[in-house]
């Protein structure tokens, strides 16, 4: 999804600016070509960026879900991508897809290039996990290297969450069905005290599971989710919850630990899995993504009072 935006903030403009120096339309299959053109080079060198990166850190080696278990990640990503640049062609993401350039461009201008880091920023809330039980941190962190979306800002911080076996696999089955996935239908709690600011329901549960194919002829590719307002300027995304099960509603005053629904798999979602980051502002596509800082955590079964968790770790209230 980062090198997708990336390649839609170099290519609008370009567009924009070759279409005023001719006389009609461009054609449809020449500029597909040309985004599809600077998708690869975006993507290839954000994959050299990484690879670079002197702090990466090498995580479990975390077996794929589904059917598709055995092929190799390649292949894996190659659907994930090519479902993702189909949901720009469903006139509902693709707004949504604009939206985020949008956004992505107002939060650079606003913070001219000072965002939020793990070193510098103090949250104003005590966050707990927004989850119960034991989880695995899928994806995340607080560096670069182990960022969710590095450069997709209100993403940064981002956190995805599943649970797993003793063999890290996180699913029963075939991986075909929801119910087949431990962390469907789990509860999802609020991380801390807060306000319901925004809802989001309706949204189908995702198609295609088990096959790494996101939603891209649903309705919103956040899925059914629910913001909450932590502190100033502080809001938590809780994303792709089941659809009719949210239990929380708008102006709602919640306690830390509240449920605010469950875990599911809506929007662009390859698995059934909570996506959680904090952010600015009420807005998913005008907010910046902030470093969130765990309180009282099991991480690998050792104790966190106060600190960052990543990509790769078992991790649990304490």
């Amino acid at each position: 999804m980062t090198s997708i935006l990336i390649a839609l903030l170099i290519y609008t403009p370009l567009v924009i600016a070759i279409q005023a120096t001719r006389d009609g339309d461009l054609p449809f299959l020449g500029t597909t070509l040309m985004y599809l053109a600077i998708y690869f080079v975006v993507n290839g060198f954000l994959a050299r960026r990484r690879a670079a990166s002197g702090d990466l850190v090498e995580r479990p080696n975390v077996p794929n879900s589904g059917p598709l278990a055995g092929r190799p990640l390649a292949a894996i990503m190659a659907r994930v991508t090519l479902s993702s640049l189909l949901s720009a062609l469903n006139p509902l993401q693709l707004l949504q897809q604009l939206a985020q350039v949008g956004g992505q461009l107002v939060v650079m201008l606003r913070l001219l290039g000072r965002y939020p880091d793990a070193a510098s920023y103090q949250p104003k809330a005590r966050y707990r996990l927004p989850l119960e039980g034991e989880w695995f941190t899928m994806n995340g962190g607080v560096s670069p290297a182990n960022s969710h979306s590095w450069d997709l800002l209100t993403q940064r911080y981002a956190y995805d969450f599943v649970k797993v076996d003793e063999h890290l696999r996180r699913h029963s089955g075939h991986g075909t069905q929801p119910e087949d996935y431990f962390c469907w239908d789990q509860p999802i709690i609020a991380a801390a005290d807060g306000e319901v600011v925004r809802v989001r329901d309706g949204v189908r549960t995702a198609p295609w599971l088990g096959q790494y194919i996101v939603d891209f002829l649903g309705s919103d590719f956040r899925g059914n989710f629910v913001v909450v307002k932590h502190a100033e300027n502080e809001y938590g995304f809780y994303a792709h919850l089941i659809r009719g099960k949210i239990a929380v509603k708008l102006g709602d005053q919640l306690k830390s630990g509240q449920e605010l629904g469950r875990c599911g798999h809506s929007g662009h979602s390859t698995e059934p899995h909570l996506h959680f980051h904090l952010q600015d502002h009420p807005s998913f596509f005008l907010g910046m993504g902030l470093p969130v800082k765990f309180h009282d955590v099991l991480v690998a079964g050792e104790s966190l009072a106060s600190g960052y968790i990543r990509g790769g770790q078992s991790v649990e209230q304490g």
